[in-house]
């Protein structure tokens, strides 16, 4: 394995540095085991996604047959620990994201919702009878699955959320609704719901098999196009006893820990998008000319690359940063959401440069720029709103509370 204080040394001696990980030789900041895993899964990327996956994104289609390539590599064991898992760490599982988000944040955007949703809340409150029979699964990719909080009246005001249970004999009786759910006409979905005898947000193990489970895929969505984020409708569906998440007390000891934890590691997919945008611009200016020149030879376009390039190095550090405060218990929720507020945000802004940058070429979804442009904006919306993050950190740092 080379050194990384060798690949610092390399800078000097390349006209242009493609990997702005090496520029302040960000390699350093990881372990070994870190390390190795973004060398497998850039390898992957480069292999089975980065050529295909762009044939699903102008199809709107789920990547079958890129996920399936994904089982033999037991790449979601990194994300739970054991004896379900290799074992984890917040930086890990990023860097996983991060890779994927090179080539296309819709990608890495079901990972997240596999794992840091689905996977998480199963091995967090699931029983050892739950996770022998549904972690196992949705681990190797047997079972792909979603996650249903949100609904069409409750979105940042999630807590409020109107999907309902009843306590029958042998189980509950569901109805209601949820909206965007990712993954939601797959095969299995968490959904929290209230329950009508307690006036408390409980966790359920649904099948989507079960008679009453009724999920439409969204159309129209122009970003994060693999995604299939669906309108689903409960009707009395049946949900037996053995299906509750039984260590969920309420809203806070639930839904809100799992976001926490989701929220930290969200990041690292714009951290992704950004090098993509990178990537891709740098290669560009530096093989088109214009006016007998390449574009990367005007001082505007130079600009522009450094920007880009300084953002992407100051994200990855806060990014570093949080996750590693994360992973010691010393991360609030301020400084989760301030994070991942002010991270998407430049995410846009970056985005937008590299659009900038590839003149009319830049809307071929070949030369990401494009892509990146659109899911910037879902990255931005999704795991809490650039403003409702904000006012939570706000809230943190003022003791003030500005909305609910």
């Amino acid at each position: 394995m080379i050194r990384l204080n060798q690949l610092a040394g390399q800078v000097k001696e390349k006209k242009a540095q493609i990997d702005p990980m090496e520029y302040l030789s960000l390699y350093d900041l990881l372990t070994p085991e870190e390390l190795e895993v973004r060398k497998a899964v850039e390898a992957f990327v480069a292999k089975e996604v980065t050529p295909k996956i762009n044939d699903y994104v102008e199809a709107a289609q789920f990547p079958t047959e890129i996920v399936n390539a994904v089982k033999p590599l037991k790449l979601f064991h990194h994300f739970l620990n054991k004896p379900y898992g290799h074992g984890t760490s917040y930086t890990k599982q990023g860097i996983i994201l991060m890779e994927a988000a090179r080539a296309d944040a819709g990608f890495a955007t079901f990972i997240a919702v596999q794992n840091l949703l689905l996977n998480y809340t199963l091995e967090k409150f699931g029983s050892e009878a739950q996770k022998q029979k549904y972690l196992t699964k949705t681990r190797d990719i047997e079972y792909i699955g979603g996650w249903g909080l949100t609904e069409k009246g409750y979105g940042s005001d999630a807590s409020s959320l109107t999907s309902n249970v009843k306590k029958v004999q042998g189980g509950y009786i569901l109805n209601g609704d949820k909206r965007w759910i990712g993954n939601g006409n797959k095969d299995v979905l968490i959904v929290w719901a209230r329950n009508l005898d307690t006036n408390k947000v409980e966790g359920f193990i649904v099948e989507t098999k079960w008679p009453g489970y009724h999920a439409e895929v969204i159309q129209g969505k122009l970003a994060l196009r693999i995604v299939q984020n669906c309108q689903i409708t409960f009707t009395n569906i049946f949900i037996p006893d053995e299906n509750k998440l039984e260590s969920v007390t309420d809203f806070q000891n639930g839904p809100n820990q799992v976001l926490m934890h989701s929220r930290v590691i969200v990041p690292w997919i714009a951290l992704g998008v950004m090098r993509g945008v990178y990537e891709h611009s740098l290669k560009w200016t530096t093989t088109r000319k214009q006016f007998g020149k390449y574009l990367a030879s005007f001082q505007l376009q130079q600009e522009r690359l450094v920007r880009i390039l300084s953002t992407f190095q100051a994200s990855f550090l806060m990014v570093l940063r949080l996750s590693r405060l994360a992973a010691e218990g010393k991360a609030t929720i301020g400084m989760i959401s301030s994070v991942k507020a002010w991270v998407t945000d430049k995410t846009r802004e970056v985005a937008r440069l590299g659009r900038e940058m590839l003149g009319g070429d830049g809307i071929i979804s070949d030369n990401y720029v494009i892509k990146a442009l659109t899911d910037a904006e879902v990255l931005y919306t999704y795991e809490g709103t650039y403003d409702i993050n904000s006012l939570v950190a706000g809230r943190e740092i003022t003791g003030i509370g500005a909305f609910k």
